[in-house]
């Protein structure tokens, strides 16, 4: 009697080790699904971001470049003088041309996923290391030398204005002067440029600063790549 209480007892307890047993593996099953697929989620979103940071920094990469193209026309014309055709094949607007010097070109990529995963701490889904690493180079470092280059820009061209206005007015009043042409304007802001070393000389520490800043983008972009390259090792793994 008291041995068959004990072989029953004895099953039912343990169905129950096994019972939760099971419970405790098909939860941790669960978990491991539910995990793997927000790190999927996660890495796919990156992605996304990432086609969309390389569609904006090509833009910005040509109009950086064509900054360059139009101020080298000005400050070093082909045999001496001034190419006006040269400068047509960059812009026939009298307003693209000033902006080049006196506002300064913001860089903002799209970062609203990556600032997402962040904040809502979903980056703990990525396993791959090497990801986190290269995000953390890319959206921090890399990042902050372009913002820094953009900051030295702004500074420069803040002083361009104020004296343009005093040392040089017709330039100022040639761009709101619908009778000049942009050719004419482009013959004006020439003049001003060579006959002024102190102009000359702001237009040239300006172009270091645009090479630099186009120099430090290409190193982003670079970046860019090896973590688009990375993301897809770590989605197919």
């Amino acid at each position: 009697m008291i041995k068959n209480y004990v072989i029953k007892y004895s099953i039912e307890f343990v169905v129950i080790i096994l019972g939760i047993t099971v419970s405790f593996w098909f939860n941790a099953l669960s978990i491991k699904t539910q995990d793997e697929k927000e790190r999927i989620k996660v890495l796919s979103s990156l992605q996304l971001e990432i086609n969309e940071i390389k569609f904006y920094c090509d833009e910005k990469k040509q109009t950086w470049g064509n900054d360059i193209r139009l101020l080298n026309e000005f400050l070093n014309p082909t045999k001496g003088e001034l190419n006006i055709d040269n400068i047509l094949k960059i812009t026939t607007s009298k307003n693209r041309i000033e902006t080049f010097m006196v506002l300064y070109r913001v860089f903002d990529p799209p970062l609203n996923r990556y600032q997402s995963i962040i904040n809502s701490g979903y980056l703990k889904y990525v396993k791959s290391e090497k990801v986190k690493e290269i995000l953390s180079r890319l959206h921090n470092t890399s990042l902050s030398h372009i913002e820094t280059a953009v900051e030295h820009e702004k500074q420069l061209k803040q002083s361009f204005l104020p004296f343009i206005t005093v040392n040089h007015p017709e330039v100022i009043l040639a761009r709101d002067n619908n009778l000049i042409s942009v050719n004419q304007y482009s013959g004006i802001l020439s003049e001003a440029i060579h006959s002024d070393d102190r102009l000359k000389a702001k237009f040239v520490m300006l172009n270091r600063y645009l090479e630099y800043k186009i120099s430090i983008l290409q190193v982003y972009m670079i970046n860019l790549e090896d973590l688009e390259s990375e993301i897809n090792l770590a989605i197919a793994n």
